[in-house]
């Protein structure tokens, strides 16, 4: 089993532990699999290894949500675009496609095929080592490069591709202020993002699925 299969079933054992789909308790969730993730990883000691096993978690953590919630969206996770230069380790995050359940593989070339890539930027806000707490500092897309590489990847979709391809953030941290949210308001506004999803609310995540549900048609 590869580390990111491990990561999806420890988001399962957890949802199902804390009965999530009943209780919608999404930020209990979310930190609950990061705990979890730190001391099957044992993060505390391998700081090197923290951001890219972060990253992975938060992207299970989406899907599980994703599957308990929205069981019918069809999430293509870590897609190849070669048309955009998304290959390899610069994949998108996920996919949604137009025609999903019938020949996939044959369907992977036709980007015309591409209805939303949503981009993945999560990250826990704390790290529990010891038995002490420690914070961790800007998290999710309060980091601003964190919002360049988000808008970046955005321009390449929209420009390489097709302006009416969504392209949705999904975070576990949205800044409130200061330049971070000063840049994710001018994507938002110019077009190059279409959402900014904080996963931990259930309404933002209703919204993009139905932003999502009305592209498919």
């Amino acid at each position: 089993m590869s580390r990111f299969d491990q990561l999806v079933e420890i988001a399962r054992e957890i949802a199902n532990k804390i009965n999530l789909k009943q209780n919608k308790n999404l930020k209990e969730f979310m930190n609950t699999v990061f705990e979890k993730v730190v001391e099957e990883f044992n993060l505390c000691k391998n700081f090197q290894a923290r951001a890219k096993v972060y990253g992975d978690a938060f992207e299970a953590i989406f899907i599980v949500i994703m599957e308990t919630f929205f069981p019918d969206t069809n999430l293509i996770h870590q897609y190849e675009i070669p048309e955009i230069c998304m290959t390899g380790e610069g994949k998108a995050d996920f996919e949604i496609l137009r025609e999903y359940k019938d020949n996939l593989e044959a369907m992977e070339s036709h980007s015309s095929k591409i209805v939303a890539v949503i981009e993945a930027k999560g990250s826990s806000d704390y790290i529990i080592c010891n038995g002490k707490r420690i914070e961790l500092e800007r998290p999710g897309m309060i980091r601003t490069d964190t919002v360049k590489k988000a808008i970046s990847n955005a321009a390449q979709v929209k420009f390489g591709l097709s302006k009416d391809i969504l392209f949705i953030v999904v975070t576990s941290h949205k800044p409130e202020k200061g330049n971070a949210k000063c840049m994710i308001d001018l994507a938002l506004k110019s077009g190059l993002f279409d959402m900014v999803v904080d996963i931990t609310k259930f309404d933002e995540l209703n919204e993009m699925v139905s932003l999502i549900k009305k592209h498919l048609t």
